[in-house]
């Protein structure tokens, strides 16, 4: 993209006109700008979007940024994994391990330690067992002395 010098030449008036320092920038970032989107509008090409706004098509770039940092070095494989490629073996994958709660909104083990499953009586929630039907027999049984908690024990167990 060229530049225009004859531009140039109009931006630079003279300092005796202009003694106020501001005014002399404030006039100087105006004719700046100005060449600038003569420039660009001379220059670039203009495509109107279907929306009917105009875009103007800027020129790639043609200095290239340096970086801050080198590009980092590609890391030595470790013994394990040189081996595993030679062997072929891959990395397991954890599909199915995890199960959206709808309560709280979270993904949660389905198994073991703040499982899913474990959201019942034992984390202070209401279990799946939460209503149990009763057995007339069993309660008059058990008003007469016969232990219920060893007989409900062999019952969650036979389920």
């Amino acid at each position: 993209m060229a530049i225009d010098t004859h531009v140039a030449r109009l931006a630079a008036p003279s300092t005796a006109s202009l003694t106020d320092k501001e005014a002399f920038l404030a006039a100087r970032a105006q004719l700046c700008a100005q060449a600038l989107i003569n420039q660009l509008l001379t220059a670039c090409p203009i495509q109107r979007s279907p929306e009917g706004d105009l875009h103007i098509k800027l020129p790639d770039p043609t200095t290239q940024l340096p970086r801050e940092k080198p590009v980092p070095k590609e890391k030595e494989k470790t013994k394990w994994d040189k081996f595993a490629e030679k062997k072929g073996i891959k990395a397991k994958r954890k599909d199915g391990k995890l199960a959206f709660d709808e309560v709280s909104g979270e993904w949660k083990a389905k198994y073991g330690y703040k499982g899913k499953s474990a959201a019942g009586a034992a984390a202070g929630g209401v279990g799946e067992d939460w209503l149990v039907e009763v057995d007339e027999k069993a309660e008059k049984a058990e008003k007469e002395g016969v232990d219920g908690g060893k007989k409900a024990k062999k019952q969650k167990k036979a389920r």
